[in-house]
């Protein structure tokens, strides 16, 4: 008997964790009334920018320190 979790890998679990970052980020950021919308542009870029870089930490980190 497999819990479901187990079939979903460390990976996965990072993309799925960057997705969510960037949705609830940029909803949080466009329901945010004390910011202009150049404020608002402004902040979901850093969201996204921030995020990928995480996101390319992380595979970096899992992917190549493994290979060594």
């Amino acid at each position: 008997m497999s819990h479901t979790l187990c079939l979903i890998s460390l990976p996965e679990i990072g993309f799925i964790v960057g997705i969510a970052v960037i949705l609830f980020g940029c909803k949080a950021v466009m329901q945010n009334p004390f910011i202009s919308r150049g404020q608002k542009i402004v902040w979901i870029l850093i969201i996204v920018v921030l995020n990928w870089i995480g996101l390319l930490w992380y595979y970096y980190t899992y992917y190549m320190k493994n290979k060594d």
